[in-house]
């Protein structure tokens, strides 16, 4: 009966790894997932037991909680929606009532949202790590003013769009923890991103310090540094800034702003009371419970200390909101990027323990880069209470993702489908995939990204389901091509073969830059690729030993010739640079998320690879209406 339960709850018992390997999920990780996801169970008569008792509460329900359907397609629709809907309703969400119980129906366009320009013509844009942006203004680390500074430079250089790094919230009494695919919130915003010069300009309030000017010579982001300094000086700001009521209107537009802050608070005053107390995880018991007494109490003592951190929400926003501007000159603008999830310590899951399954770690099953398999240590959201709140939490994350945004980059976007999970409780019996309702999750990616004109990306790479990127394909969510994987019995792929909605890259920010990619190939592997560019008339054919500055030219004119609506280029490989942004399964052993760029923002033009690179770019893929073929 226990694996009667495991089915029932939408796990599956059997997978395949990437190298096609079986395997067979554990009966005590079964339990140990099954307990996770708030299951009863200890043996086969608990799990009849409770799995009895899950159907028989299913039966009292007449209907779904959740319809998700196609406009247009009214036909096709379950009876007792057709009832209750208009015959062609359009694209939306509906609250209806259905033999006297409520349900949810999303009504989603046929597809996801695609620029008319993308479809008039091949695009392609600047890949940047924000943080890793240098420039004689910033303090030490990228900021929002250096992204429209960079906006302005990508614009000229003839490029599309600018993407991002995820913009994630994350840490500031833990700064140095700075992946931002582990974020505090996906909601909101990296107060350090603040340019606090320009703040300072705009509320009259002198903040020069020489410390800035020592931090952005630094090679590496120094993030405890950066965040003491900035801090200080938006503290000052904040008290020159008469905006309480921009404040106030911004927290009413953005619900769940108030909680962030307050945790924020609270996080940086347990941490003063003891460093040990990292995340709520270590909190006394009494503020663990972000509804409790104890943090009402708080709340009502520290409120102009919450205040001040959704001052910097707020600011960040605007900040945001500019750049934005200075990209809609270009035709899809900024391209950001969604992590996967938020870590368990963070503001998200203590603000909203239930839409989490605390008791698992989202992960991933053995790959060619990590053989044996992968643990993220992020909660997964509950796709039980997920369908029970029609969806609020997703949409809410979505929503907040495409602000400011022509186009939105999914991490592991095989996780509106499913998700491998690893039970905390029993990490080392393994794990098991556990499924979301596919059809509803892409029905609120495509309607969001109408009701927001953003394009969706789809980081595909990894474990992929059978028939997985056939279905987001017609969907039109564009798939992630990466050249070092576009790969088949020792050749590499021509232009001609890569997918029309797709983004063609070199690599991925885990990834070497093509610079060590190049260096790295064994002679058949390097011969492999010279003859693919050859081939595709991206080198000479009489060209025998290319250089580097030559494969660098060579492969972006390759991809720049592909099928490929998009590519993106990566700054780093714009700059040659060697080093690699994330070392997967490394945290000190290596400089991860620290790295800056080796020419600033104001030298880009002029860096002679980076304008070879933008020359070729515009050569493949002119855009001619703004006269820069």
């Amino acid at each position: 009966m226990i694996d009667a339960l495991f089915a029932y709850a939408g796990l599956d018992d059997r997978y395949a790894d990437a190298f096609g390997n079986p395997a067979e999920v554990s009966r005590e990780s079964k339990i140990a997932i099954l307990r996770a996801l708030g299951y009863e169970v200890h043996d086969d008569a608990s799990a009849a037991r409770t799995l009895r008792e899950a159907r028989a509460r299913e039966r009292q329900r007449k209907i779904r909680p959740v319809y998700a359907v196609c406009a247009g397609e009214s036909g096709r629709w379950p009876r007792e929606l057709r009832r209750v809907l208009e015959r062609q309703a359009k694209p939306g969400y509906y609250d209806v009532e259905i033999e006297g119980e409520r349900a949810r129906a999303i009504v989603a366009p046929p597809r996801a949202y695609v620029a008319a320009s993308v479809d008039a013509a091949p695009r392609w844009g600047i890949g940047a790590q924000l943080y890793a942006l240098r420039s004689s203004q910033n303090w030490g680390i990228g900021d929002f003013g250096d992204l429209a500074r960079l906006c302005a430079v990508a614009e000229r250089s003839g490029a599309s769009f600018v993407g991002l790094n995820p913009l994630h919230q994350l840490h500031l009494i833990h700064p140095q923890d700075a992946s931002p695919y582990a974020p505090l919130s996906r909601r909101f915003l990296n107060a350090l991103y603040v340019d606090v010069g320009d703040a300072a300009r705009r509320f009259g309030v002198d903040v020069s310090t020489a410390e800035a000017a020592r931090l952005r010579d630094d090679r590496f982001v120094d993030y405890p540094a950066v965040a003491a300094l900035k801090l200080r000086a938006l503290e000052r700001i904040y008290e020159a800034a008469d905006v309480a009521s921009e404040i106030e209107a911004f927290a009413c537009a953005h619900p769940g702003v108030r909680d962030v802050a307050l945790y924020e608070a609270i996080a940086e005053e347990m941490f003063r009371r003891d460093p040990t107390m990292g995340s709520w995880l270590q909190w006394p018991q009494v503020f663990r419970d972000a509804r409790s007494a104890g943090v009402r109490a708080f709340a009502d003592e520290h409120a102009r200390r919450i205040e001040f951190f959704v001052f910097l929400q707020w600011l960040a926003d605007e900040q945001l909101a500019r750049a934005a501007h200075e990209a809609a000159s270009m035709p899809i603008g900024l391209y950001r990027d969604l992590a996967i999830g938020a870590e368990l310590g963070s503001a998200d899951v203590w603000a909203d323990p239930d839409a989490y399954v605390l008791g698992l770690a989202v992960g991933a099953p053995p790959d060619p880069l990590n053989t044996h398999g992968q643990d993220w240590g992020l909660p997964p959201l509950h796709p039980r209470v997920l369908a029970e709140r029609a969806y609020e939490p997703f949409i809410a994350l979505l929503r907040a993702n495409m602000r400011h945004a022509g186009a939105l980059r999914i991490d592991h976007v095989m996780g509106l489908k499913r998700l491998f999970c690893i039970p905390r409780a029993l990490p080392e019996a393994g794990g098991a995939y556990l499924n979301y309702d596919f059809e509803a999750m892409l029905a609120i990616v495509a309607l969001e990204s109408h009701r927001h004109g953003c394009m969706i990306v789809g980081e595909d790479l990894g474990t992929v389901p059978g028939g997985f990127r056939e279905r987001i394909a017609t969907e039109r969510i564009f798939s992630c091509r990466v050249l070092y994987f576009e790969t088949e019995g020792g050749s590499y792929r021509s232009p001609g073969e890569y997918p029309r909605d797709a983004v063609a890259s070199t690599g991925t920010h885990d990834l070497p830059p093509f610079a060590a990619y190049w260096i790295s190939l064994d002679d058949p592997s390097r011969e492999a690729l010279v003859r693919a560019l050859k081939q595709a008339g991206a080198l000479p054919a009489s060209m025998e030993s290319p250089e580097l500055d030559d494969a660098l030219q060579a492969v972006h004119r390759f991809l720049g010739s592909s099928k490929a609506r998009l590519v993106l280029a990566q700054l780093e490989d714009m700059l040659a640079q060697r080093e690699q942004v994330n070392v997967p399964g490394t945290t000190t052993e290596e400089p991860n998320w620290k790295r800056t760029y080796s020419t600033p923002i104001e030298a880009l033009e002029s860096h002679e690879t980076f304008a070879a690179i933008a020359r070729t770019l515009r050569e493949t893929r002119p855009l001619e209406e703004r006269g820069l073929a």
